[in-house]
């Protein structure tokens, strides 16, 4: 019973250093609490009610943080195709001249300034 006394001391201490809940009514909650007189079921039900609260706060903050999170990858992953897309083309654009200067169809004064234009771009 002592045990529970003291998680309980320590949860009404911590609700009033997070400023949730009613001061004065928490207050007189661990000051009832510190002399170990039994605390109403009204008390009791307030507190466990504050508590859940504040737990389902911090679930939909870690849900909110989680969710910005999978954005951030998903716009770094969208930014590396992106990136992987051009490569490719350029890649593609260089085959293509390379098959152009080995068909004979281009010079290689050609391919060079067409590939520097390539790799500007």
């Amino acid at each position: 019973m002592k045990k529970l006394s003291e998680d309980l001391i320590k949860t009404v201490q911590k609700l009033i250093d997070s400023g949730k809940g009613d001061s004065k009514r928490l207050h007189e909650i661990f000051n009832v609490l510190k002399q170990g007189t039994p605390l109403y079921i009204s008390d009791y039900k307030y507190l466990q009610s504050l508590t859940k609260a504040i737990e389902e706060q911090k679930q939909i903050s870690e849900f909110e943080k989680d969710k910005s999170k999978n954005k951030k990858q998903n716009k770094k992953s969208e930014t590396i195709k992106k990136s992987e897309k051009i490569q490719s083309k350029g890649d593609s654009a260089l085959k293509i001249l390379k098959n152009r200067l080995a068909a004979g169809e281009i010079t290689i004064e050609e391919f060079q300034a067409l590939k520097k234009v390539l790799k500007e771009t």
